[in-house]
């Protein structure tokens, strides 16, 4: 089972300014005017030299928050580890219907820096396709072409586990407490509107011969929910739509 068991059993305040880059994530992708909108697919279907193209399957970047009355957004273990076991068995499913060769990694206290290193670059680097290529502001040399990659190096780890590519999948959600609820309803009889939700969700498929990002999609939002067995299998169906197979 793909969990992580690195979350701690108390509630972790995250620093002011690391919500204003997730709201800012959030208009980047919501703002009006978006070329692109569905997956990118830079390959129609998978490589191997062996009859089955093997899929790494990446420890799952998934997080819960409530908002506070304040705005500040707390981490919510018991959502977060429900949500990751409901993503692991969802992502499980998937790859049962549409015959996909997956393998998992160990437990997240069982990888090495390396792997760590990589799934930490792996949520950098889809946050900025996120605001730099799906949102109006992109980067001059990549505004016309999908080029990105996390470098040769991540071939260590495909060599390591004997597979082709990498499934990287990254999902915040954040929801407002009660107390944010009443400030916001007060907030908006004085004509100021305030955050009380959203998320967050964005999956790759690496080619670990090259480190190059051959497949990208991210969740419309408004249409993720991990929480409840149903709701995750929808979610990760919609996340991983379009997969490329090796058929």
């Amino acid at each position: 089972m793909l969990t992580d068991t690195s979350a701690s059993s108390k509630f972790h305040r995250v620093p002011r300014c690391g919500f204003l880059r997730l709201g800012l994530l959030i208009l980047a992708v919501t703002a009006g005017g978006c070329v692109h909108t569905g997956p990118i697919k830079q390959i129609e279907k998978l490589d191997s030299a062996s009859e089955t193209a093997d899929i790494l399957v990446m420890t799952p970047d998934v997080r819960y928050y409530e908002l506070t009355a304040s705005g500040v957004p707390e981490l919510q273990p018991q959502w977060t580890d429900s949500a990751r076991t409901h993503f692991a068995e969802a992502l499980v499913q998937f790859a049962n219907d549409n015959r996909v060769q997956i393998r998992s990694l160990p437990e997240q206290s069982s990888l090495t820096d390396l792997e760590i290193s990589y799934q930490k670059l792996y949520s950098a680097v889809g946050s900025t396709i996120l605001r730099r290529y799906y949102g109006e502001i992109k980067l001059p040399t990549k505004k016309d072409n999908f080029d990105w990659t996390l470098g040769p190096g991540v071939a260590a780890i495909g060599e390591k586990y004997g597979a082709d590519y990498a499934l990287f999948t990254y999902y915040r959600e954040w929801q407002a407490s009660g107390g944010r609820m009443a400030l916001s309803f007060f907030a908006a009889l004085a004509g100021v509107g305030l955050v009380t939700g959203g998320e967050i969700g964005f999956a790759s498929l690496i080619d670990l011969r090259t480190g190059d990002i051959v497949w990208f999609n991210k969740l419309t939002p408004g249409t993720g929910e991990l929480r409840d067995p149903e709701s995750a299998r929808q979610t990760v169906d919609k996340l991983l739509r379009y997969l490329p197979s090796k058929a």
